[in-house]
């Protein structure tokens, strides 16, 4: 039984899960629970369906299906169709919808009368973040955007009045997006009962927990995600460990009436108070009274804020859904068949993280890897602000591992395939670092595949832009002149051989011969325009590759094909035709494929059986929508990934499939080049 029909016996019949969300959670898409309070009550109309339109388009533009939990007519209700949102949005208003915590839940499902719902023309159930929580987890839905969090409010140590909001957190594992404690509570007590009842709290990007309409409280962070990845790999961390507690993702609100609000709030305090205005009835009455001391700016801060939640929580609900669906995941659902003819070394018989490479030439392995080993670093520009050419931008630097030969050698390790990795580094402390951290991911080196060059390791700086595509880059690449070249005895019993453009023509020509001359398959994964033309141009290089992974730009240059005019998105047959002809002068004797990365609009392969009138097939394979961190990488990790599906039985289009999985974890991974959870 699946996770979703597991979910509607648990909560029974009287769940209703709209179709749109039932695809999504059934298919494993991500999915945002949205709180229906806040239509109800949280703001006039028209302002809360114009709000809870623009929320659904962002996370709809972020590839998230929004799922906004209610309880109509008795009903629990896990995401409400357009008409019905309309209704819930003039619901409020009209006395047709009362607040509706998890205490309430099953008296509104068994149609018991509460004071809220004495009125027989109550229709819904608004949900609060306590119940929302509740529903959506029944749902299997994991991440929920909200505008702000109940807490403990102030004065009460003395009242007890603590929101059950934050029980919730304690009971229920879902990740709670929001813009903090409303700050008409007490924000310091509220994380400490948080911290007692061993809830995961951080503030996004910041050290300060922010207070609603402030990003300021005055009070310090319990923990700080500084991405929605490192907040997807807390949760699936804590539900390993069995955890049943959420998470408080706590974003702070920039908008710039915030301190007017802030100041209006205290005035709204000292007059619910003086008219005896307590417990549920005292959050309405605030928000009214501080929208109209503020002329609007505190409605408007309102929208804006939850707004800014929806687009993190969406970020983290797609991370989410890209950890779950995690290689061993991917592979099991491609059904890559066993292979009974492994030669590699099992996991008992891996490298010593201790030995950085082997002093024996005879190292075995049944693929390898032939390329630069570069040390990165990429600067960032902030994606909080449009980047400006031609003066400095605030940002981010990151310094890690790369090289393509490199990258793909640790997408193979990564995966078990202990890939032998042919390089060069220099005499200095970062080409030994490089190939410790190799040995700890399973990459195999010798003495005869790794050579010392003079002077520094190879080394590139990167320049990425607000949306984080490349805008250009620097190489130092003279380390990579002394890529030692494999003989044909040494690729005797290799199934693979992996050769990137870092290394020197010549050495890519001998390297591509040996490997046909001792019966492996050789794949091109090339570097850089000019490099990917210059020896494509070379007939006894091309004429005995296999497989090429370029880019549009590459594959363009490497076929000698021009463009006129621009393309549109969905005219591919530019590169269909540039694709044929390239596997016209690849190796022809057997198949030849090439698999083109085009971005967003996924990827493209085309393949050739072998003979010379065999015919060419094109496969488009549409890309997920994601939220990207960093585009540096994917590419290698698509055809280390690829590489380890061919080794595991797959034919080409599993393996793109299986590629592109894995592409999307590295796609996410702001701290190098690939992603360690591969």
């Amino acid at each position: 039984m699946s996770p979703l029909r597991n979910a509607i016996s648990a909560v029974g019949s009287k769940v209703k899960v709209l179709p749109e969300v039932a695809r999504a959670l059934e298919t494993g898409r991500p999915v945002v629970a949205l709180e229906s309070t806040i239509v109800a009550h949280g703001m006039p109309y028209p302002q809360n369906i114009e709000l809870a339109k623009e929320v659904s388009s962002i996370l709809r533009e972020r590839g998230v299906i929004p799922a906004t939990i209610a309880v109509k007519d008795g009903i629990f209700r896990a995401g409400l169709e357009q008409d019905e949102l309309e209704n819930l949005a003039k619901a409020g208003e009209e006395n047709r919808a009362i607040k509706c915590s998890s205490r309430d839940l099953p008296l509104m499902a068994s149609n018991i009368t509460t004071q809220q719902s004495s009125d027989e023309t109550v229709q819904w159930g608004a949900t609060t973040v306590a119940a929302t929580m509740r529903l959506a987890h029944a749902a299997n839905i994991n991440t929920f955007v909200t505008g702000g969090t109940g807490g403990v409010h102030r004065g009460g140590e003395l009242s007890l009045d603590i929101s059950t909001d934050l029980i919730e957190l304690s009971r229920t594992p879902v990740i709670v997006v929001s813009a903090g404690v409303k700050s008409i509570l007490d924000v310091k007590r509220t994380l400490e009962v948080l911290e007692t009842f061993g809830v995961p709290v951080g503030a996004w990007q910041s050290d300060e927990f922010p207070a609603f309409f402030s990003p300021e409280s005055g009070v310090k962070t319990p923990s700080r995600f500084n991405d929605a990845m490192s907040v997807a790999r807390a949760y699936i961390s804590g539900r390993e460990l069995g955890m049943d507690s959420g998470m408080l993702v706590a974003v702070p609100n920039h908008d710039p009436a915030g301190e007017n609000v802030e100041k209006a709030i205290k005035e709204a305090l000292h007059e619910a108070e003086a008219a005896g205005i307590e417990g549920r009835d005292v959050t309405p009455f605030i928000l009214r009274t501080v929208n109209e001391k503020t002329g609007g700016d505190s409605l408007r801060s309102n929208m804006a804020l939850v707004k800014n939640n929806a687009k993190v929580g969406a970020d983290i609900a797609v991370a989410v859904s890209n950890v779950q669906s995690n290689c061993k995941t991917t592979i099991q659902s491609i059904q890559l068949p066993a292979n009974d003819g492994d030669t590699s070394l099992s996991d008992s018989e891996s490298t010593p993280a201790s030995s950085k490479y082997s002093a024996n030439d005879e190292v075995t392995s049944r693929v390898v890897c032939i390329g630069g080993s570069v040390i990165d670093i990429i600067a960032k520009a902030s994606s909080k602000e449009k980047m400006i050419i031609g003066t400095s931008n605030p940002g981010k630097v990151f310094k890690s591992d790369g090289g393509v030969g490199r990258n793909v050698a640790e997408v193979l390790g990564r995966l078990g395939d202990k890939p032998l990795f042919y390089t060069s580094i220099g005499k200095d402390d970062g080409g030994e670092g490089i190939l410790s951290r190799l040995a700890d991911c399973g990459v195999l080196t010798s003495g005869a595949s790794v050579s010392f060059a003079d002077g520094v390791s190879a080394s590139y700086v990167a320049l990425l832009d607000d949306e984080s595509d490349l805008v250009g880059g620097i190489a130092d690449m003279d380390a990579n002149q002394q890529i030692p070249t494999p003989s044909v005895k040494a690729l005797s019993g290799v199934e693979f051989v992996l050769i990137d453009s870092n290394a020197p023509s010549r050495v890519m020509i001998e390297s591509a011969s040996n490997a046909a001359k001792a019966g492996a398959s050789v794949f091109f994964e090339p570097t850089s325009v000019p490099k990917a033309k210059q020896i494509c141009e070379n007939d006894s290089f091309i004429k005995n590759v296999s497989y090429a992974f370029p880019n549009e730009d590459e594959l363009l240059a490497m076929s000698n094909t021009s463009v006129e005019g621009e393309s549109t998105t969905d005219d591919l047959e530019h590169v269909k035709h540039a694709a044929s002809n390239l596997l016209g002068r690849m190796r022809s004797d057997s198949s030849a494929h090439v698999v083109v990365t085009l971005g967003p609009r996924g990827v493209l392969l085309a393949s050739k059986s072998g003979g010379p009138d065999s015919s060419v097939e094109h496969t488009v394979f549409p890309a997920e929508a994601i939220s990207k961190v960093s585009s540096n990488g994917a590419g290698d990790t698509l055809c280390g990934a690829f590489i380890h599906a061919l080794l595991n039985g797959a034919d080409e289009k599993q393996a793109v499939r299986f590629g592109m999985k894995a592409a999307i974890l590295s796609l996410q991974y702001e701290d190098g080049a690939i992603s360690p959870y591969i």
